[in-house]
């Protein structure tokens, strides 16, 4: 007998995503307007752990405490936030950046625009990507159990 693949469905315990629930701050300041589906991108500059070899083949792992990373906030160019981001410029001031998702809480309170973003001008939705270069870039888990 045929295993029947629309109970399975059912009872997956996979939680439906939902990008209302996810909150952006910049500054204290909730950021709304993205760009298209893209909120924001977090990528870290290293590794956690390196594997350092031997010219004979004998390895030692090496924890790094290096946190250093990048925050890009995809903008429409029409929201508040950006007006904010222009009036930064690109400068030595701090800033704070805290995102909450259903699943995770990434914050940084050392974040740099470390230059202006590139503008692109068209017929579309007006978007810009606000990177900021970040000191240390904290991630905790936040889903609830």
């Amino acid at each position: 007998m045929a295993e029947n693949l629309a109970n399975q469905a059912l009872e997956d315990d996979e939680p439906l995503f939902d990008a209302a629930d996810v909150a952006i701050y910049l500054d204290d300041k909730l950021v709304k307007y993205f760009n298209g589906n893209d909120m924001a991108s977090i990528s870290w500059t290293t590794d956690n752990v390196t594997l350092e070899i031997d010219a004979q083949g004998a390895g030692t792992a090496v924890k790094n405490h290096d946190g250093r990373g990048t925050i890009t906030l995809h903008l429409n160019r029409a929201s508040d936030t950006w007006q904010d981001v222009m009036g930064f410029g690109a400068s030595t001031g701090y800033h704070k950046i805290d995102i909450t998702t259903p699943y995770e809480h990434v914050f940084s309170s050392k974040a740099l625009l470390t230059k202006n973003p590139d503008i692109n001008v068209g017929g579309g939705a007006q978007t810009v990507d606000a990177e900021f270069s970040c000191n240390k870039i904290s991630l905790e888990g936040n889903k609830a159990a």
